[in-house]
């Protein structure tokens, strides 16, 4: 039986995009039986993918007959990164930013549909849960607040338009709030960390299986849909500790368009004023100078 028409009915692009995927999603490298399996492919048709992909560098054979991914795909990656125009010295920025909060920090780029999460460092956890580097969320509130809230209204009413009519009043001053400060917090909601924990082991298990990408993103819009109320800015200055999951932040390109949305995920029941200061100061600061190595304050 031909195992590849039952299994995925694509077309061969997208088996090669699949296999990739795949190594790139496991820590060991993997055997063409592997490979063939969980992707539910013949070993003849993944034998030849990565054969013709280990001839252009993309991917490599080891001594042991397993494949794991090549050195030509990290200039692609940077290529890729270049495009997308990501700040020089993200990575080391994010990563002085993680140590200095003591969480995950990240980096996404708003699109038209999506924000795709260009840099991660986890730090001491995830950020937000299940979140890796390439993951997109569909363009629903809250994602992309950081970068909506400098885009014209109407684009502005569409997305929160996404909400439930009872949350989009707040979740309007929340935009506000990012406009006039440059930053903006969310709480935790119902789900508790642990909760929150569970969901983002998950997604990172269906994270190594490319053919289970559909259930990955109902899992993430899951993940997304429990995430609190926005704090307003009677919240930020309050006295009281207060439950907080992420904090964002613009990123501004050399143009001065709000293009990147910085996030920090503390994903704490309770933390008071001054450790919120704390987090607000660190990621704005980060932020700017992103900016300015984008040259929008050269």
């Amino acid at each position: 039986m031909d195992r590849d028409k039952g299994a995925t009915a694509s077309p061969p692009t997208d088996r090669v995009v699949a296999v990739i995927e795949l190594l790139a999603g496991r820590d060991e490298a993997c055997t063409i039986a592997e490979v063939a399996d969980a992707l539910g492919l013949s070993r003849s048709t993944v034998g030849a993918v990565l054969g013709s992909l280990d001839a252009h560098g993309w991917v490599r054979r080891d001594a042991d007959l397993r494949y794991r991914l090549g050195a030509r795909l990290a200039s692609i990656g940077e290529a890729a990164r270049s495009a997308a125009g990501v700040p020089p010295g993200l990575d080391a920025a994010l990563a002085k930013l993680s140590a200095q909060v003591d969480c995950g920090a990240a980096l996404g780029v708003v699109t038209a549909t999506e924000m795709t999460f260009l840099a991660v460092d986890a730090g001491r956890g995830r950020l937000p849960a299940g979140i890796t580097v390439g993951t997109g969320l569909p363009l629903r509130a809250p994602a992309g607040a950081a970068v909506i809230a400098f885009a014209d209204q109407a684009r502005r009413r569409a997305w929160l338009d996404t909400l439930p009519p009872e949350l989009r009043a707040e979740t309007a001053e929340a935009l506000e709030l990012i406009r006039t400060t440059g930053v903006g917090m969310w709480g935790i909601g119902a789900a508790d960390p642990g909760m929150l924990d569970v969901l983002a082991e998950v997604v990172e298990h269906l994270g190594d299986d490319p053919t289970r990408n559909a259930l990955r993103g109902r899992v993430l819009d899951l993940l997304g849909g429990i995430s609190g109320r926005p704090y307003g800015a009677d919240d930020l200055a309050s006295e009281r500790a207060l439950p907080v999951s992420y904090l964002v932040a613009p990123v501004f390109d050399a143009s001065g368009r709000a293009a990147w949305e910085l996030q920090i995920g503390p994903l704490r029941s309770a933390v008071g004023r001054d450790e919120r200061a704390h987090y607000i100061e660190s990621l704005t600061r980060t932020a700017r100078e992103l900016d300015t190595r984008t040259g929008v304050n050269a």
